[in-house]
């Protein structure tokens, strides 16, 4: 029989999985009962497994992500709204105005003349993937003011199904030379973000891979280093492997800086990792996510 821990890290594998098969044809008619038999899940367990790995009911997923390609073809296109809506997975156009006025608090051909509140957009690149309010939904963090520190990085660009470093194993390859070169130097493996991607596709995503050190230095192993600069980071724990590490950012970002009443402030976003394989065992605790975020915010939650 699989220990516990094996399995919650094959259900957070399945869970990626469905959420890259909804991704992939937001316009389709995605049943609960298949992705679910797809995954090897009974229906009920499915979708609390979905709900604990995304933040979001599997319906709520799939509603936001429509919503937010409806908002992205009415600002970038002249297509007329009933095209969008089939595009989009809505049978009429009368469906996507409800469900856009009811997320949006506006019509589709209000917000196409006069724009989105900026109160109401999530976090840039993707001002229209709101964040999900989530009251009943527990997300594990901490605050802490962190010293500066540097990053020497190489950098990755593009990712598959939500995740950065889609050719897993040459990054387990990288980093196996950066162990080498470290040797005994203290550093932490880890990988920053200028910002966050714009699309659960995105090519042109680029993430910084490598060392974080406490004092300027450099790295033969590296291409560039960067200073990641001091000041207050909510740190959101990972655990299981770093293929499903995504989901976590994911629940992170638009889930738990909600629930907090914390807002990012510019600056970049840090992964680190408490061990060297991308596949790591079981359910433990694997990587920390560092989100800067705004002093200001603190108490309000």
């Amino acid at each position: 029989m699989s220990a516990p821990s094996d399995t919650a890290a094959r259900n957070a594998t399945k869970i990626a999985r469905a959420c890259a098969v909804i991704e992939r044809d937001l316009s389709a008619r995605h049943r609960i009962a298949d992705l679910a038999r797809d995954s090897g899940m009974a229906e009920h367990h499915f979708q609390r497994r979905f709900a604990a790995a995304t933040g979001e009911t599997v319906a709520g997923y799939l509603r936001s992500r429509r919503l937010e390609r409806a908002a992205i073809a009415l600002s970038q296109t002249d297509a007329r709204i009933l095209d969008i809506a089939l595009d989009c997975g809505f049978e009429t156009h009368a469906a996507l105005t409800r469900a856009f006025k009811a997320h949006f608090g506006i019509t589709p051909d209000a917000f196409r003349r006069d724009g989105l509140d900026p109160a109401l957009c999530g976090a840039p690149p993707r001002p229209f993937l709101r964040p999900v309010e989530a009251q009943s939904f527990a997300l594990a963090c901490d605050l802490m003011e962190l010293p500066g520190q540097w990053l020497c990085w190489r950098r990755a660009t593009g990712m598959i199904d939500g995740r950065y470093f889609p050719d897993l194993a040459s990054t387990q390859a990288a980093f196996d030379d950066l162990a080498r070169v470290l040797g005994k130097d203290e550093a932490a493996f880890a990988a920053g973000y200028a910002q966050g991607p714009a699309a659960f596709e995105d090519q042109s995503a680029v993430a910084h891979f490598g060392a974080l050190f406490d004092t300027e230095r450099g790295l033969a192993w590296a291409e560039g280093r960067t200073r990641i600069e001091a000041g207050l980071y909510a740190i959101f724990p990972h655990r299981g492997p770093l293929n499903t590490l995504h989901l976590t950012w994911h629940r992170a970002a638009r889930v738990g800086l909600g629930r907090l009443n914390l807002r990012l402030r510019p600056g970049w976003m840090v992964e680190t990792y408490l061990t060297s394989r991308i596949e790591a065992p079981g359910a433990a605790l694997s990587a920390l996510i560092h989100l800067p975020v705004h002093k200001s915010t603190i108490g309000k939650a």
